[in-house]
């Protein structure tokens, strides 16, 4: 699933996703934030909070498909 959202990022914004920003963090983080991209046709902004959450995908531990996160 990754995979084909880095390639659509690319293809809709004619540019590579930032994905060396998210190194260590979980896959369904980075899945997440594509989504979101994609889904409001807006490229990523660190800044803009991410409001859509894919359910279910790999990397997900938690019944509702969010990511369990410890505190920092």
């Amino acid at each position: 699933m990754l995979e084909l959202l880095l390639i659509q990022y690319r293809e809709t914004f004619g540019e590579a996703f930032p994905l060396l920003q998210f190194d260590g963090e979980p896959e369904i983080e980075v899945i997440n934030v594509l989504y979101d991209c994609l889904s409001k046709g807006l490229p990523y902004d660190p800044n803009r909070k991410v409001e859509r959450r894919v359910h279910g995908a790999p990397g997900s531990s938690c019944p509702d498909g969010s990511p369990s996160r410890k505190a920092h």
